[in-house]
């Protein structure tokens, strides 16, 4: 999940290395930062201050996260992140959510994630599209695999688009795949070679591609793609079962058993 990012607009407290134990510090930099009414730039410090000791004192950074997140969301999404390295996942999704609350993206696509990978669907569609509405194109792509899975093909293709127009070099193959079963093969090709296009090379592509123009009935151009998605992934099954088929109306036989063996595994 992503990190926290804090942009510097105050001037770090360096901490000195005297007699004075270093959390009677913390306690003490927090309390002269907070008082009764802390501006914006005090809150900032509280977070930059945590995440500089994260790496190497995670307790005392938790008490900076805790004391910004009263204030601040991204005090809450540090501690969801701490809580998350620790697999503690109660205290993760606590707090987690009270970051999402308070509208910060990446802490609704992390929420939106934790119910997903849990087949939570309907909680992580909703802050999955919080996060989408803010522009998080993973959360979109998410979205988009989702919708799919579920047949709801218009929305998946909405969520698709909107994560192509963030970059997200995935959707353009995920999108092609809803193209090519709907039988719209030009928009189908013009997605899968975006994607290629992209700097997306997978094998999926590729035989995404040759499947196509199997279905148009150019078998040459088929069988140019399904072999560069075999270079890619040798064993794979489908890719040989194609092949196999497309050297058939081609009456190319060449490497055909071979293809052929591993079609049948």
């Amino acid at each position: 999940m992503k990190k926290l990012c804090i942009s510097v607009v105050s001037l770090l407290v360096i901490f000195s290395c005297g007699k004075q134990n270093l959390p009677d510090k913390v306690e003490e930099h927090i309390k002269k930062n907070l008082g009764d009414n802390p501006n914006k730039q005090q809150i900032e410090e509280l977070l930059i201050s945590g995440q500089v000791i994260y790496g190497s004192r995670p307790e005392e950074a938790k008490k900076y996260f805790e004391a910004a997140a009263k204030y601040d969301p991204r005090g809450a999404y540090a501690l969801s992140d701490y809580y998350l390295e620790k697999e503690d996942y109660e205290n993760f999704e606590k707090w987690v959510k009270q970051a999402a609350e308070g509208g910060d993206s990446r802490a609704q696509f992390n929420l939106g994630y934790y119910y997903d990978e849990r087949n939570r669907l309907e909680e992580a569609k909703r802050w999955y599209i919080k996060a989408g509405e803010q522009g998080d194109s993973e959360a979109q792509f998410n979205l988009g695999i989702i919708y799919f899975n579920e047949n709801n093909w218009n929305e998946a293709e909405k969520w698709y688009l909107k994560a192509i127009q963030n970059n997200h070099s995935k959707a353009y193959n995920a999108l092609g795949r809803i193209y090519s079963e709907e039988k719209r093969f030009k928009e189908a090709e013009y997605m899968y070679l975006q994607a290629l296009e992209s700097g997306n090379n997978s094998w999926q592509i590729y035989s995404n591609l040759g499947y196509l123009y199997y279905e148009l009935g150019d078998y040459s151009k088929s069988l140019k793609f399904l072999e560069i998605a075999l270079s890619k992934d040798k064993e794979n099954k489908v890719i040989n079962c194609n092949i196999m088929k497309t050297k058939e109306k081609l009456k190319k036989y060449d490497g055909i058993t071979i293809n052929r063996k591993n079609c049948k595994k």
